[in-house]
């Protein structure tokens, strides 16, 4: 057994010498020193690109040899330097690029290694070939682990055409592209689940798992432990061998916190200091764990109002909103009901064997009078109950009439013209109302008050200017 250079006195980090050799060898242009920066060992393809002897260099310093080297700084900093152009002895060499890496054992510098790559046009061809090689690969596998984690839902889920739509995928493939936080704010039944998905799908982070969490669905005594996870022993009952919460599941992927307006008060600091600091510690743990994930927060309620009436923290409502998405409500877009309907037909068709042909176009119009409260989620339930009961042929109003007995339609296209005319200024005229207090609100800051409203700035002004108010 000997030391780097054969005496005792340089490190105390012992190998055999002969089987160390071998293995750099292998690596083509390389060096090793010791910890001061002497020459130790070099390959025999080093000798023969630089036309130097192992015997006649060993023991001397780098710098000496090579005044320009960087191995002594990475020794004295303890940091790797990739990438710098290699030392030249005259110009019919091709031209090399070192990497000066420390070799570092418990926390102290014990040699040094320089490696020097593409010396040659034909090393540089050969490397090409086989790390395009390599990236092919593994973009195949990537492919393979996405297939089989597949998000359930894509953007080619979310069915419509009006401009409602067309900005809410915008705003998601806008959101895909980053790893910063996303609150998304809808009612309920207006497709927020979907739209998580849709995100996760288009980002980087698709090949990874997508892991949900159901806030109101998760007692408040158990929610730590789902979302943090808890070692032996932590309680009573505890499994044995410990269980990783849904951060330690989702890492390297993205975690959804479905219906975050129903988090516990008390567990809200945590989940703070959780995305701030990339870490979490499981119930009963001492250490820290390191974690890589994209959160993705979904809310039936305005999370702004609620920290108005301190009902969640401000804090955790800044750094969540990040991103923002709002999905339009049903009935703000009823443009999309046909759309919607006939793929609802056809889903079902398949899932339940049955023969619907298509909807009569009255129908549809009656579907447009109503309000929908309970949004995409209420339509799929009227439109397969009304299959159960056509089971085939064409979908009539009879199929449904049932359903709508007791609701309210807005019948505005079949009233008179006059009573007509009677509810659009009414309408106007709330509306103004509304927008001349929500503008005295806030001072005349636009942007609130569009917030408030929940329509965009563009068509705030549109409003502004309809109704004559000034700016």
């Amino acid at each position: 057994m000997k030391t780097w250079n054969g005496e005792e006195t340089v490190a105390d980090f012992v190998f055999d010498e002969d089987i160390y050799k071998l293995i750099v060898d292998q690596l083509d242009v390389a060096v090793i020193t010791d910890q001061e920066g002497r020459y130790v060992h070099v390959t025999k393809s080093w000798e023969e690109y630089y036309g130097l002897q192992l015997k006649d260099i060993k023991g001397k310093f780098v710098r000496e040899v090579f005044p320009t080297t960087k191995i002594h700084e990475a020794l004295k900093t303890k940091e790797s330097f990739i990438g710098v152009p290699a030392p030249l002895v005259n110009e019919k060499q091709e031209q090399g690029w070192c990497s000066y890496i420390p070799i570092i054992k418990e926390g102290q510098v014990v040699a040094g290694f320089i490696h020097v790559l593409f010396h040659s046009e034909k090393t540089a061809v050969a490397f090409s070939r086989r790390l395009n090689a390599m990236m092919d690969e593994l973009n195949y596998y990537k492919q393979e682990v996405k297939q089989l984690r597949k998000s359930k839902y894509s953007i080619d889920d979310i069915i419509g055409e009006s401009p409602l739509i067309g900005r809410l995928k915008e705003q998601i493939q806008r959101a895909a592209k980053s790893s910063s936080t996303v609150l998304i704010e809808g009612e309920t039944g207006s497709g927020k689940e979907l739209v998580a998905h849709s995100i996760h799908d288009l980002s980087q982070r698709a090949y990874k798992p997508l892991i949900k969490i159901n806030c109101a669905a998760i007692p408040a005594e158990l929610f730590e432990s789902e979302l943090f996870g808890y070692e032996y022993g932590a309680f009573t009952g505890a499994d044995k061998k410990g269980k990783k919460g849904k951060f330690e599941m989702a890492s390297g992927g993205s975690l959804f916190l479905d219906e975050i307006n129903q988090m516990p008060l008390i567990l809200q600091p945590k989940l703070l200091r959780a995305l701030q600091e990339s870490e979490i510690e499981r119930i009963g743990g001492k250490e820290s764990i390191p974690v890589d994930i994209r959160l993705i927060a979904a809310s039936n309620t305005s999370l702004e109002k609620m920290v108005s009436s301190n009902a969640f923290r401000s804090d955790l409502f800044y750094r969540l909103n990040v991103l923002s998405i709002r999905i339009p409500a049903l009935r703000e877009r009823t443009e999309d009901i046909p759309l919607l309907v006939d793929s609802m037909i056809e889903k079902f068709n398949f899932q339940l064997g049955l023969n619907v042909q298509g909807i009569q176009p009255q129908v549809l119009q009656r579907f447009g009078e109503y309000d929908w409260p309970g949004n995409i989620r209420e339509l799929q339930n009227v439109v397969e109950r009304g299959m159960n009961m056509a089971l085939t042929g064409m979908l009539e109003w009879k199929h449904f009439d049932e359903y709508f007995q007791n609701k309210a339609l807005r019948r505005l296209g079949r009233t008179a013209e006059k009573g007509s005319l009677l509810i659009r200024q009414a309408k106007k005229n709330l509306e103004k109302e509304i927008l001349l207090e929500s503008l005295a609100k806030y001072g005349d800051n636009k942007t609130q008050c569009a917030r408030e409203m929940g329509i965009s700035r563009t068509l705030l002004y549109k409003k502004m200017k309809e109704y004559g108010i000034k700016q």
